[in-house]
């Protein structure tokens, strides 16, 4: 315990006055004659036993309101702590003096009825003494030593000072993610923030620094001495798209304090323990947040945890902004039919709808595309329903989009107290249908890709989403294949060396290569020099499965089968495989899905060679009695575009993605210039470039929510975009608790606010301590009381005995 007023101490000498009044105050005996000596000696010893422990009670009571009194206004602390009672302490607070009670009640009903009223006095007066004695015991052995281990575990600053005027280390650490863009009585989260650390910052001791932070950088924090210029600096925080997780900067903090720690003892020539804060210094972290989850990382929580326990001496402030309950709708998904159009094409816009806080609600999202002029125009609106805190879909069509691109957005037409979720944006690849080169041994061998590449009845209206060019084995060889996006051999028995070499060249350049394996395969051809350079692996056997096996789609993570995660294989997975050539994965080669047998035998390998990939399926794509994968429907389709789209990389062009991620941006191989524009939502623009030869631009300014392009600097007619939008995670407004808390600081080891006077007086208590002087207060009313009931009996006449 640690006083404010040390000097007052010293009137603790006063508990003496309470002795010296008792030795010249106390009682004298009267001499009164009296014949039954005998009786009156035993009475007189009996009565002076009785009267001395009253005395001594009385002294000690009055010697403690004399202690308490002083103490009080002496304003003692002690160290911050979970000072409240627990069940169990309640409870043995509650039992040993109950059973104490009782066993007293029943000794003295039992002794009234055998003894006379003078024994009787005397025996209580001792059982009053005894049981007093063993109740002290009994409560300091099962609650007062439990409790003193148990604050003594939780003290989060054992090196509290008495001098308030220290300087004080600071570190504002603000919450700026777009959680914060919450509105409450005409104010942001962030603004309510800032305004409780310009109000705490005024009020810091001189030769404090500060340091002000946010989530939204992950560069270092640095300390700045001058306070006149923290009020700018914090009114510079902003809400920002893209944060990292609060975890990581609560660390970035403490190693700051940690450094400057053992840097300033260092200067001062003082030994830099992590017991105490021994460079003079109180050091202090302010998180200033809304305690919203998604700003935290829960898979790293024992590095800060760890930390913090190191350094005791590190006082960390959570300062709530929050609201609860708060209520939002937004729009937390948009899924486009697909991101890359032909010329034409219909495009399907699905949205979510999310409530939370929320009775039953009804909102109105409306459709905006962006014109050739760059203006929004309004495409149409639908009302959704929502049902409590619930989701719920929209969906708009939009026909014939041109190209090269076409952006837009979903906005509901109302606003509520979070804005950023109002609305999402979106971006579409319009381009004409890309070129595909089907090579295989007859026209009906390439039949069914053929069809699910491009279905006849979309050929003839000029809608399909690909244009593809049947061609015999020769012509690998004969001409160019630069201009397909993509080259399929379905069952070739023999592509010859020279169709081998072309197809290398062909991947050096950036090209796709799918080949389907069959019954026409020669397996020498395969096993060529020239064919090895391309293949994934080497052709070992055809071999039957007996009985059938199956597709093992378990694992989803192959750009291939990343959509079916979301789309389900229940049909592939049920497609019976019949025949296969059992293939050993070459030691550059990767194996992408297997098949059920016991052997797990590769039925899908890829292998990446110069800037393109070939893809290999161990078994057919056609109905040659080797399986029947055409039957599995839509499933079949969509295997058959994912591989597609893998084998001509446009899936991993981005074009809707999260706020913060790079955005890979394909460039065409024949584009004569390098330098390009950046437009951002902000209507900034920003010179980049690329090498000669690259076949992408890397994005990484994608700090803005909105619909972003990228075009040619030098006339150009290059123009390419994407979209960024939010997390949905940041709607869903979802707070921490108190355990949560516990499991990323440490049980005890933060304090938390939701203002500024709550702040200060968690800031007093980490650096003074926790004032008892209300506490003292009470027990020294308390202490009167005793002393005015002893006293009372002390001083009391005796009761007269009953005539025989």
């Amino acid at each position: 315990m640690t006083p404010q007023h040390p000097l007052l101490l010293y009137g603790l000498a006063l508990t003496a006055v309470p002795v010296v009044l008792h030795l010249l105050l106390r009682a004298r005996p009267k001499r009164l004659p009296f014949p039954a000596l005998r009786l009156i000696q035993l009475r007189r010893r009996q009565n002076v036993q009785r009267l001395q422990l009253r005395h001594f009670l009385l002294l000690l009571a009055r010697m403690a309101a004399v202690a308490l009194i002083v103490l009080a206004v002496a304003r003692l602390s002690v160290p911050a702590a979970d000072y409240s009672l627990t069940g169990r302490d309640i409870l043995g607070g509650l039992l040993v003096p109950g059973c104490l009670a009782a066993l007293y009640m029943g000794l003295v009903r039992g002794w009234r009825r055998k003894l006379p009223p003078h024994a009787l006095a005397h025996r209580r007066s001792l059982l009053r003494a005894g049981l007093c004695l063993v109740g002290g015991l009994l409560f300091a052995l099962l609650v007062a030593w439990p409790y003193q281990r148990r604050i003594a575990a939780s003290v989060t600053q054992p090196t509290i000072t008495a001098n308030q005027n220290l300087p004080v280390a600071a570190v504002l650490l603000f919450d700026s993610s777009l959680s914060m863009q919450y509105r409450f009585e005409s104010k942001t989260r962030l603004e309510a923030a800032q305004e409780i650390a310009r109000r705490h910052v005024s009020g810091l001791p001189y030769g404090s620094k500060v340091a002000v932070a946010d989530s939204a950088s992950d560069g270092p924090i640095r300390f700045q001495s001058d306070l006149g210029g923290a009020p700018a600096r914090i009114a510079a925080v902003a809400v920002q798209p893209a944060s990292r997780p609060l975890n990581d900067r609560l660390e970035a903090a403490v190693e700051l304090q940690i450094e400057d720690h053992e840097r300033t003892a260092a200067d001062a020539g003082s030994d830099s323990n992590h017991s105490s804060a021994s460079d003079g210094l109180v050091r202090e972290i302010y998180l200033l947040t809304d305690l919203a989850a998604s700003g935290w990382r829960p898979d790293q929580t024992h590095r800060l945890k760890a930390q913090l326990a190191r350094n005791p001496y590190v006082n960390v402030y959570l300062v709530d902004v929050g609201l609860t309950p708060a209520a939002n709708v937004g729009l937390t998904g948009l899924l486009l039919s697909d991101p890359t159009l032909p010329l034409g094409s219909d495009l399907t816009i699905r949205g979510t709808v999310a409530a939370t806080g929320l009775g039953d609600a009804e909102r109105t999202i409306e459709l905006y595309l962006v014109n050739d002029a760059g203006k929004l125009v309004k495409q149409g609106q639908e009302a959704v329903h929502i049902k409590g805190d619930t989701t719920a879909q929209v969906e708009f069509a939009v026909q014939g989009l041109t190209g090269p691109i076409r952006q837009g957005e979903l906005r509901m037409a109302s606003s509520d107290p979070l804005g950023f979720d109002d609305v999402r944006y979106f971006t579409v690849q319009v381009q004409a249908p890309p070129e595909v080169l089907i090579v295989a041994d007859s026209r009906a061998n390439a039949r069914f890709v053929m069809e699910a590449l491009a279905p006849s009845e979309l050929v003839r209206t000029g809608k399909a989403r690909y244009r593809c060019t049947w061609a015999s084995p020769d012509r690998l060889a004969s001409g160019t294949l630069k201009k397909f996006a993509a080259i399929w051999l379905l069952n070739v028995a023999d592509p010859k060396p020279a169709g081998w070499n072309a197809l290398a060249e062909y991947l050096d350049q950036g090209g796709g290569v799918a080949i389907a394996l069959g019954g026409r395969v020669n397996q020498p051809a395969y096993l060529s020099p020239a064919a090895l350079a391309i293949l994934p692996g080497k052709l070992l056997a055809s071999l039957k499965f007996n009985p059938p096996e199956f597709l093992d789609l378990n694992e989803l993570t192959h750009p291939i089968f990343k959509r079916f995660a979301d789309w389900g294989v229940a049909d592939l997975n049920t497609v019976e495989i019949h025949r296969y050539w059992r293939v050993a994965p070459e030691p550059d080669g990767s194996v992408v899905a297997r098949y059920t047998d016991r052997r797990s035998a590769p039925a899908i390998l890829e292998r990446l060679r110069g800037k393109g990939r070939t893809i290999v399926f161990t078994s057919s794509l056609g109905r040659q009695g080797w399986n029947d994968l055409p039957a599995a429907g839509w499933q079949f389709l969509a295997l058959i575009d994912q591989i597609m789209k893998h084998l001509s990389q446009a899936s991993e062009a981005e074009l809707n993605v999260q706020a913060g991620a790079e955005v890979r941006v394909l460039l065409d191989a024949n584009l004569p210039g390098r330098r390009f524009l950046l437009r951002k939502p902000g209507k900034q623009q920003i010179p980049i470039s690329a090498p000669a030869g690259a076949p992408e631009i890397v994005v990484r300014e994608t700090d803005q929510l909105g619909n972003y392009q990228v075009i040619g600097a030098d006339d150009s007619p290059f123009v390419r975009g994407f979209s960024v939008n939010p997390d949905p995670n940041e709607s869903r407004l979802a707070r921490l608790t108190a355990d949560n808390l516990d499991e990323f600081l440490g049980k005890g080891r933060y304090s938390l606010a939701t203002s500024i006077e709550g702040l200060e007086r968690k800031v007093q208590e980490g650096r003074v301590g926790r004032e008892i002087a209300a506490s003292l207060v009470w027990l020294l009313v308390l202490v009167f009381l005793f002393e005015q009931l002893i006293a009372t009996r002390f001083y009391e006449a005796p009761a007269p005995h009953p005539t025989r």
